[in-house]
């Protein structure tokens, strides 16, 4: 069996390493063109890897251009794997792929189909999520037969850093347990249930800005939800842009406004927040410490 790998990220170069393992003939990686964008999230180069594997690279940004469609059917793939890439295929890629052409999706579908999948988890307050490897069979989003799921339990400060960990673990478990069964045709398909199925919106980085009238436990998970490897939830002092990478919430006596530096606590400024207060613990972009009675927003 030929693979043909899609992606562009830390994730996707994880999970085509234990497919080579598992047996699987690389024939050739489709990833972005560099340079690499550090505004995109986990992005990362796919030449080593390719080489390594003798696999043909194919850079581009666009995996449904005839080009890329031209390129990819040069090397008669077998199974395609698209594991982290940001656009759907549609019917002409699809069909380059005569034993099917496979995803993974962050989330336990059919539940939570779409974006941002690991931000949402942490807004949404869910104790499981888990990954799906399912094959893609029509352009539309997460909604192909199942072939395997893991469940990946959230803990109660759980972050972005440490779930995008998690789920990286839970991508090459699928990928080390499925690729063999994928290979020699004995792996199965289940048919989502479509009245089961839910679906995340698209998150993008203007998204994280911070309204000081809510509450401080949402706000932190809010700050959990968005921290490093993406672009990090943020406000205002003045001109000054700052992103909050860590934070806790704390109660408060006093009722400032919302947004209002009300104390010190070390070198962290503690902000009123609608309820109670948020203490930033890391902040990034700051001229100088937010001293008390600042206003943020």
């Amino acid at each position: 069996m030929r693979l043909v790998w899609v992606s562009f990220d830390v994730m996707g170069r994880d999970c085509l390493v234990a497919a080579a393992e598992a047996g699987a003939e690389v024939a050739a990686v489709v990833t972005l063109p560099g340079p690499i964008d550090p505004s995109r999230s986990g992005q990362c180069s796919f030449d080593e890897i390719a080489a390594e594997l003798g696999a043909k690279l194919i850079e581009t940004a666009d995996v449904n251009s005839p080009a890329t469609v031209g390129a990819v059917r040069e090397v008669e793939p077998d199974l395609i794997f698209i594991v982290g890439w940001s656009q759907l295929v549609m019917d002409e890629f699809i069909g380059l792929g005569r034993h099917g052409v496979f995803g993974m999706h962050p989330t336990l579908l059919p539940r939570h189909r779409g974006r941002a999948a690991i931000p949402w988890a942490i807004l949404s307050g869910l104790a499981v999520t888990g990954v799906t490897l399912f094959e893609i069979v029509d352009g539309t989003a997460d909604s192909g037969p199942v072939v395997g799921q893991v469940e990946v339990p959230l803990s109660p400060d759980e972050t972005a850093t440490t779930l995008y960990e998690k789920i990286t673990a839970a991508h090459v478990e699928l990928v080390r347990r499925f690729v063999p069964q994928l290979l020699d045709g004995s792996a199965p398909r289940v048919a989502q249930d479509r009245r089961r199925a839910s679906a995340w919106p698209k998150r993008t980085p203007a998204d994280g800005i911070i309204d000081w009238e809510t509450r401080a436990p949402y706000l932190h998970d809010w700050v959990r939800a968005q921290t490093r490897p993406y672009p990090g939830a943020f406000t205002f002092h003045g001109e000054d842009k700052l992103v909050v990478w860590r934070a806790r919430p704390v109660d408060l006596d006093d009722e400032a406004p919302a947004g209002t530096v009300v104390a010190v606590d070390g070198e962290a400024a503690v902000v009123a927040c609608g309820e109670g207060g948020l203490v930033l613990e890391e902040v990034e972009g700051a001229s100088g410490p937010l001293p008390v009675g600042a206003r943020l927003g």
